[in-house]
């Protein structure tokens, strides 16, 4: 059970990084007026969220999901602190 909160935590972390440095990175597409590259970046990152925890619960159970959850939120704030 720890070791599928653990590797939940890893794999949230990874998940994490990637969706709100894709958040950061569309965000600025969509303000400088380049709708074709944001909209298919944000549907990607929405469709990665969805999947990685849809994965964890599927096969890791409720605590690998809650595992991922929390490194998801750990991710968000240091990506967050780090943001120009």
């Amino acid at each position: 059970m720890v070791l599928q909160i653990l590797l939940g935590l890893f794999a949230g972390i990874g998940l994490g990084c990637a969706f709100f440095r894709g958040l950061a990175l569309g965000t600025r597409l969509t303000l400088a007026g380049d709708a074709r590259r944001a909209v298919p970046l944000h549907l990607l990152r929405l469709g990665a969220a969805v999947a990685g925890f849809t994965l964890a619960a599927a096969f890791g159970g409720a605590a690998a999901l809650l595992g991922m959850l929390a490194g998801f939120q750990a991710a968000k704030e240091m990506v967050v602190r780090r943001a120009p």
